[in-house]
């Protein structure tokens, strides 16, 4: 697969600030990948990544939200839509030669069913790519930082129970808890590290709620900017300065965030 250039300034054009920066990282880490054709994204949503990323349609979009999907067909990335859970994917087995999962598994209460059905569905020899939260990623929040700081343990340990509830992430895992996840559902890791540091999960915990109107917005009308081309030339100076935070932030010794790229023999 090929993909599209000026990615940060794409997706800042087209999703909050927040969104925008943490995705844009991700991006950047599967460009480095060699992803081949037929493509399945579990939990597609909106179908944004896909299309700021991928230069060319990919093949399946799999989600369990209606409206997520009438706007990624919207969008044009995909070949195909199917309205179903990640546990439970109408196709046969060994159908796709490159999986991905981007910031999904997290939000699925019962994780090993969705990894099971992946491996169902991937051709030997292909690839399963995901991204999800590290252990350190509530931690890395301006209130718990802070709470931390301050020596109140115990306060910001309730914090990080809320803070999960809120975004509803069930699983958020060292880097090892997620790689042996993956070889119980028979996967073998090929590649496995954490990725957003501290300095970028805050700033992006900071900017979250400014992306408020963001969301109203996205209720209303489906997607995130009303204007994306305006949008596009007003962030242009943030988008320079940005580009300057974000360097580097693909990897990082304890990220926020972990991936992972496994295989099925």
């Amino acid at each position: 697969m090929k993909f599209n250039d000026n990615i940060l300034l794409n997706y800042m054009s087209l999703a909050p600030l927040a969104l925008a920066f943490e995705r844009t990282l991700e991006c950047r880490i599967y460009t480095q990948q060699k992803i081949d054709l037929p493509i399945l994204d579990i939990g597609c949503g909106d179908g944004l990544f896909a299309k700021v990323l991928f230069s060319e349609k990919i093949d399946t979009g799999i989600d369990p939200n209606l409206s997520e999907l009438e706007r990624a067909r919207n969008l044009g990335g995909y070949n195909e839509f199917i309205l179903c859970n990640g546990d439970a994917i109408p196709r046969p087995s060994e159908s796709y030669k490159s999986i991905f999962s981007n910031s999904v598994l997290e939000h699925i209460p019962d994780l090993t069913p969705v990894l099971k059905e992946a491996y169902r569905l991937l051709m030997p020899g292909g690839r399963l790519f995901f991204t999800v939260p590290s252990d350190s990623f509530n931690h890395y929040t301006v209130i718990s930082q802070l709470l931390t700081a301050l020596g109140l343990i115990r306060v910001a340990g309730k914090f990080k129970s809320f803070y999960n509830k809120f975004w509803k992430h069930y699983h958020y895992y060292s880097l090892e808890n997620w790689c042996n996840l993956a070889t119980q559902a028979g996967f073998i890791v090929v590649e496995a590290y954490t990725y957003d540091p501290r300095r970028i999960c805050m700033l992006n915990d900071f900017l979250v709620p400014f992306s408020i109107p963001a969301f109203i917005i996205k209720r209303m009308t489906n997607k995130w900017v009303l204007f994306p081309y305006l949008r596009k030339i007003i962030m242009y100076p943030i988008f320079l300065l940005a580009k300057r935070i974000l360097a580097g932030g693909e990897k990082a010794d304890q990220g926020g965030l972990v991936f992972l790229a496994l295989t099925k023999e």
